[in-house]
């Protein structure tokens, strides 16, 4: 059962969960899928699946607890001591009255959006632990299904002159190639986190159709690669070099015994291989004479190229803050009251494009620690993971694959925020599963 109860789950993620935005009309279906999911996996949940993956469920756990807090009221002799309250205390004075009970969280309704949101996640990482390789290898199937639909989806937007029609989402990245996704660069996101994907895929055929699958495998790799180009996203140019690098880490741990070719006999399937690359960069040219692609590429963006400023200007007032935080949720009315005079405009900043930053700014020093723990959890993982790796074995290879997924999410989260996407979101929560996923540790693989 949670193997199926987790395609259902992905299936309505990425249908209706493709933008980062509060007010999509989908979360209405959404959100109350994933609670229901998140029932059924705590329901199935045993001891042995908790103790083999007590780490990321911890994390996880306090990540939710953090938000939890944040939406408790407290008195007001309490809250008043809070810093960087101000300019509430002021408002609720002149209201008339004595002060109300308030949370932490400034902005309470976006703390409760967070709350609602951070259940999807949690949802999909319950049911994941519980599956065993093989169902591991299947929910990595559908993810590369996904990545398929997106890309083809994004195509016929290309084709079609970018219709609003074409369009999942009122507010989205209009004039690109989205595909299910609101943004262009959660759209690049996902075209990339499948070259290891697809690697994984190339380096376990063996037999007669070796050839034909890493020749499809390498035309889809370009596929990825041009679409990915074809959003204009800097940050998919980029972490595209990231993820290849972590794909060949996933092809370096295939089975060597597929790959042993005929003594006297020479392996023309990196020729092939190479053949198909080029067919795959001709026939996608057409597309790309479709988009702006290179151009947005070229030129640089104002929005982009304030987002250091925006990242100075939260350094300077974050201190007033701590250490409990601004609230869960707060950035964009709090961004307002600092914004620098300089940077006002008719459009806000709906994230600091930094996630590592917002979350510190809102949560505070626990979010912090609660950071730097994730942060130490990824390092031992991936080292041993890696140091585990070279034996050829499937449940290796999808764990590699969950190791490239996090650290390149991770690593976008810097300069943006993909993990505020319901369907990514729930892919890291997965990838995070499968990078500490070990042999023998669950019902499947024991």
């Amino acid at each position: 059962m949670p193997f199926w109860t987790l395609t259902a789950l992905l299936l309505a993620t990425f249908l209706l969960g493709g933008g980062s935005r509060g007010d999509i009309l989908s979360l209405v279906v959404l959100r109350p899928v994933a609670v229901v999911c998140l029932g059924l996996g705590l329901y199935s949940l045993r001891k042995e699946h908790w103790e083999a993956y007590k780490v990321p469920m911890i994390l996880m756990a306090l990540s939710i607890a953090l938000v939890v807090l944040h939406l408790i009221p407290l008195p007001p002799s309490v809250w008043m001591m809070l810093p960087g309250r101000e300019l509430a205390i002021e408002a609720g004075a002149a209201m008339g009255g004595p002060q109300p009970w308030r949370p932490i969280s400034l902005v309470p309704y976006r703390a409760e959006n967070a709350f609602f949101a951070m259940l999807v996640p949690a949802a999909a990482m319950v049911l994941a632990i519980q599956l065993d390789t093989q169902e591991r290898r299947n929910i990595l199937f559908l993810f590369l299904g996904f990545g398929l639909v997106c890309a083809l989806w994004a195509i016929i937007q290309i084709v079609g002159d970018f219709k609003t029609g074409l369009y999942l989402y009122a507010v989205s990245s209009t004039g690109a190639p989205t595909g299910l996704f609101a943004n262009r660069n959660h759209t690049a996101a996902l075209f990339v986190l499948m070259f290891p994907i697809l690697s994984l895929v190339a380096s376990r055929t063996k037999g007669a159709t070796k050839m034909v699958i890493n020749i499809l495998c390498a035309a889809l790799a370009c596929v990825f690669l041009l679409m990915t180009l074809a959003t204009g996203s800097r940050g998919g140019l980029v972490f595209a070099l990231v993820a290849l690098g972590g794909a060949a880490l996933v092809w370096r741990d295939r089975p060597q015994s597929h790959y042993r070719a005929r003594r006297g006999a020479r392996d023309l399937t990196p020729y092939f291989v190479a053949a198909a690359s080029i067919l795959g960069i001709a026939g996608f040219a057409y597309i790309m004479s479709r988009a702006d692609a290179l151009d947005r590429l070229m030129k640089p963006n104002e929005a982009e190229q304030s987002r250091t400023l925006v990242w100075q200007a939260i350094v300077d007032f974050l201190p007033n803050y701590m250490p409990f935080g601004s609230g869960i949720g707060s950035f964009v009315e709090i961004f307002k009251v600092h914004e620098p005079d300089a940077m006002l405009e008719l459009n806000y900043w709906n994230h600091a494009h930094n996630d590592w930053l917002e979350w510190f700014l809102e949560g505070g020093v626990p979010a912090f620690f609660i950071l730097v723990a994730a942060v130490v959890a990824f390092a031992i993982g991936a080292r041993r993971r890696i140091s585990r790796s070279g034996f050829g074995d499937l449940h290796s290879q999808i764990g590699l694959v969950g190791t490239v997924t996090v650290f390149v999410l991770g690593l976008w989260s810097l300069v943006d925020y993909p993990l505020r996407v319901p369907s990514l979101a729930c892919l890291a929560a997965v990838s995070a599963i499968w990078m500490v996923a070990r042999r023998g540790k669950n019902a499947g693989d024991a």
